[in-house]
């Protein structure tokens, strides 16, 4: 079944979604919407109010992400962090990022440090699809084993490519992959020059 362009984020709808606070590394939580409008994440530990939240998540095979900002939990309320949606930016529809398809070359970094050259093949801002060069001869069995636990989805990685004013690192989860090598990375926590570089290159495509 298609999804219409204008299906409404409900990330309350979702399993599970990813929260970066305040640029940090992305949690996973569950999400429900207050009767105020308010979302709570069902996140532990203390948020600081006023902190910048992005909020990532998968609604019918296709990704969203919105952005807000840490409020005080309201009184009797459930435990969590609860954020409002900032209206100045709005919901983003991942589907309307504009995605080309290109071959820049890339280097997959795992939190072991493990590099992985490759190539990405489908890049917009909000994520990409990523080929790494598989050699088994060159990688070796724990090489492979390590590349394979640290591409499980939710996965936090590292994602260089190489622009042509100069490299660019992307902070990734992956979202999942296909078959061995074969990965697919939303982007979180993306520099905003970086950001505005990728946009330029896009542009050029």
């Amino acid at each position: 079944m298609m999804v219409k362009i204008t299906e409404e984020p409900q990330p309350w709808t979702a399993p599970t979604a990813s929260a970066s606070l305040g640029g940090g590394p992305a949690r996973t939580c569950r999400v429900s919407r207050e009767s105020d409008g308010t979302l709570r994440l069902s996140l532990t530990g203390f948020a600081m109010v006023g902190v910048d939240v992005a909020l990532l998540w998968t609604q019918n095979g296709t990704g969203f992400s919105i952005v807000g900002t840490v409020v005080p939990p309201p009184a009797g309320g459930m435990p969590g962090v609860y954020m409002r949606v900032d209206t100045t930016v709005g919901a983003v529809d991942r589907r309307r990022s504009r995605r080309v398809s290109v071959q820049v070359p890339a280097v997959l970094i795992l939190p072991s440090g493990q590099m992985f050259p490759g190539l990405a093949i489908d890049l917009s801002l909000g994520g990409a699809r990523v080929i790494v060069d598989l050699d088994v001869d060159d990688l070796g069995e724990e090489a492979l084993i390590d590349l394979v636990d640290g591409l499980a989805p939710g996965q936090l990685v590292t994602l260089e490519v190489l622009l042509p004013d100069g490299p660019a690192d992307i902070n990734g989860q992956v979202r999942g992959s296909d078959e061995p090598g074969d990965v697919r990375l939303l982007f979180v926590d993306m520099d905003a020059e970086v950001r505005d570089r990728l946009d330029a290159f896009q542009q050029t495509q």
